[in-house]
C-alpha cells in the first residue's frame, strides 16, 4: 500500500461504525493489506503519577506499581511494539522570553514517592527522554517520523494536549480510541491559541472559553479559523497582539523536530495549514 494512502488512513476522521471508530476499522484494514506493524507511543509521564497516587493510596510498592499498569495498559492496546516517553529536566518553553506568565506555574508539589518511581523507570525501561523537552514533544516528533514514513501509530495518553499532533488517539483512563485527522487537530490548536490551557498556567484570551471559541471557528478552513484568531488578538491586544500570540503559540505547540522547539511564528502557521 503506497504511504501517501497509508497517511490518509491515519488521519481519517472519528465517524464511528457499527460502535466502532472508522480509525479502528481502516487500522484493521492497514495491517490486513500492508502487514505492517503498529507502535504505541505511551505517555510515560501519566503512567508514573498513576503508579504513584496508586502506591500512595493503596500503601503499594511503586516500582510494581508501574510495571503492572505498564502491561496492563499493553494487553488493552495490542500494539506491536511500544515507544515510552518521559519529560526530562527542563523545558525550552521555560525560556522563552515574555512576561505574560510562569509556564506550569500553578502545578501542584509531585507526589513523595515520585522521584523513587521515576527513577526506577529510566533505569528499567529506557524511555525516551530529552534534557529541555517535555514527553509531549518527544511524542510529537516520534509520532510526525511515523508518519512521514507511512508507519502505523498509536498515542497512548489522556493528555488532550497530544490531540495536537494527530493519528490514532487512546485515552487510557476513558478507554476509546478515536481517530484525528490533521484538520482536527490544527482546528484542536487554533482553538487552543483562543481558550489557552488552564492545565499548564496558559492563558487564553479573556473571556473566551471552549463554547465560544468553537462558535467562532465552526464551518471555516484553517486558514479563515487562524485570520479569526488573528482578529481576535487584536481586538484584545491591539498594542502587541502578534508578539502575545507568538508566545502563545510557542508555549503551545507540540513540535514536529528537536530543532525548530522555538520557531512557531504567526507565519509559520500560516504555511503549515495552507498545505493541510
Amino acid at each position: 500500500m503506497p504511504n501517501t494512502e497509508i497517511r490518509g488512513l491515519i488521519l481519517t476522521n472519528t465517524k464511528r461504525v457499527s460502535g466502532k471508530t472508522l480509525a479502528q476499522q481502516n487500522y484493521r484494514k492497514i495491517k490486513k493489506m500492508n502487514k505492517n506493524k503498529m507502535i504505541g507511543i505511551i505517555d510515560g509521564d501519566v503512567l508514573i503519577y498513576r503508579a504513584c497516587h496508586k502506591a500512595i493510596k493503596e500503601t503499594l510498592d511503586v516500582k510494581k506499581t508501574f510495571d503492572e499498569i505498564y502491561i496492563k495498559v499493553k494487553d488493552e492496546v495490542q500494539c506491536d511494539e511500544y515507544s515510552l516517553h518521559v519529560s526530562a529536566h527542563g523545558n525550552f518553553r521555560r525560556e522563552i522570553k515574555q512576561n505574560i506568565t510562569v509556564y506550569k506555574g500553578k502545578r501542584k508539589e509531585k507526589p513523595v514517592n515520585f522521584v523513587e518511581c521515576k527513577e526506577y523507570v529510566m533505569a528499567n525501561y529506557k524511555p525516551i527522554s530529552k534534557d529541555g523537552f517535555e514527553a509531549d514533544d518527544t511524542a510529537s516528533i516520534e509520532a510526525t517520523k511515523y508518519l512521514n514514513k507511512g508507519q502505523l501509530y498509536m498515542l497512548i495518553t489522556v493528555d488532550k494536549d497530544w490531540q495536537i499532533i494527530g493519528g490514532l488517539f487512546y485515552n487510557m483512563m476513558h478507554k476509546y480510541t478515536k481517530a484525528i485527522s490533521r484538520f482536527d487537530a490544527c482546528e484542536f490548536f487554533n482553538t487552543q491559541l483562543l481558550t489557552g490551557d488552564t492545565v499548564d498556567n496558559i492563558p487564553g484570551l479573556k473571556g473566551v472559553g471552549i463554547v465560544k471559541a468553537t462558535a467562532l471557528l465552526k464551518g471555516k478552513d484553517l486558514t479563515k479559523q487562524f485570520e479569526s484568531v488573528i482578529r481576535m488578538y487584536k481586538k484584545f491586544h491591539p498594542e502587541d497582539y502578534i508578539t502575545r500570540l507568538e508566545v502563545m503559540g510557542k508555549m503551545l505547540y507540540l513540535i514536529k523536530d528537536y530543532k525548530d522547539h522555538s520557531n512557531w511564528t504567526v507565519d509559520y502557521w500560516k504555511d503549515f495549514i495552507s498545505n493541510v
